[in-house]
């Protein structure tokens, strides 16, 4: 505490100690039954924002954490997971300023432990799904800030209808960066099934891109989405590609959708067979 009310601004480190089998707090055979930080870091925290002073918290973990209500009071909260020998190096460039963050959310970070597991492609009323207020994520998959703020806009289809078998997504749209300073933005992808034989997740993600702007500067993306990765294992156990209407979302984060649009596939149930298209591609246009 003497050192953070001497200092600017308190950078509290708090985090796993790896090790299996209960030798550590995360790791094989680790498991934990809450979301508190391990050990006293939690008092840790709370005693340093007492003081007053602007704190960055770094969370270095191989599990998602909450801070016991504080997250609305630090000044930034820096999820470093394991960062690897050449971490310590990576997060002083981002804590400086000399490299904007542009890392997103792997996982989601639940609200409330009774919520775990909690994933953003959960199916309707199946695991997952959050059914109580304080339960959902706080920071849900794909989620990440940076030192601007970006803009989407304009979303064109090449076409609303795609044949099912052969065919391909293709969408654009301009992202902006609306900042005073440069950035990097990292556009998602989203497709949600309207109607299928089968329950299908709510969303899921099938592009990203990374999109460098200047402040002002804006550019134009493009996704290209094979059909092929629409499919999903149907009644038969044989994964195929149904037609119908899919609705495209294009946001920040899986929980952040700025555009929305509309595609049908035509055709007949297509079953996939060897060869499979599973790959998206994502191109900027300055």
């Amino acid at each position: 505490m003497e050192c953070a009310r001497g200092a600017d601004v308190a950078v509290v480190c708090v985090g796993d100690l790896a090790g299996l089998f209960q030798t550590g707090t995360v790791g094989e055979g680790s498991d934990a039954d809450s979301l508190d930080l391990p050990g006293v870091q939690q008092q840790l925290l709370e005693a340093v924002v007492a003081t007053g002073k602007p704190v960055v918290v770094v969370l270095t973990s191989g599990r998602p954490y909450n801070l016991g209500g504080l997250e609305d009071e630090v000044a930034a909260l820096v999820m470093a997971f394991a960062g690897g020998q050449e971490g310590g190096t990576a997060l002083v460039d981002v804590l400086t300023g000399r490299v904007e963050p542009s890392g997103r959310l792997s996982v989601s970070v639940p609200k409330n432990v009774g919520a775990v597991p909690y994933y953003y492609n959960h199916k309707m009323k199946s695991a997952g799904t959050p059914i109580a207020l304080h339960f959902g994520s706080r920071y849900p998959f794909g989620h990440g800030l940076g030192y601007t703020r970006f803009e989407f806009a304009d979303l064109a289809l090449d076409a609303t209808e795609v044949d099912a078998g052969v065919g391909e997504i293709r969408l654009r749209f301009t992202v902006r960066n609306t900042g005073s300073r440069a950035g990097v933005a990292v556009p998602q992808l989203y497709v949600r099934d309207l109607l299928a034989s089968v329950v299908r997740p709510v969303k899921e993600l099938k592009a990203f891109g990374r999109v460098e702007l200047r402040a002002g500067e804006s550019a134009r993306v493009t996704f290209e989405v094979p059909t092929d990765m629409l499919c999903f294992t149907g009644k038969e156990g044989r994964r195929v590609v149904e037609p119908g209407e899919f609705e495209l979302q294009v946001g920040a984060s899986s929980a952040d959708m700025r555009l929305r649009g509309v595609v049908r596939l035509t055709g007949a149930v297509h079953p996939l067979g060897g060869e499979w298209r599973m790959e998206s591609r994502c191109s900027v246009e300055r």
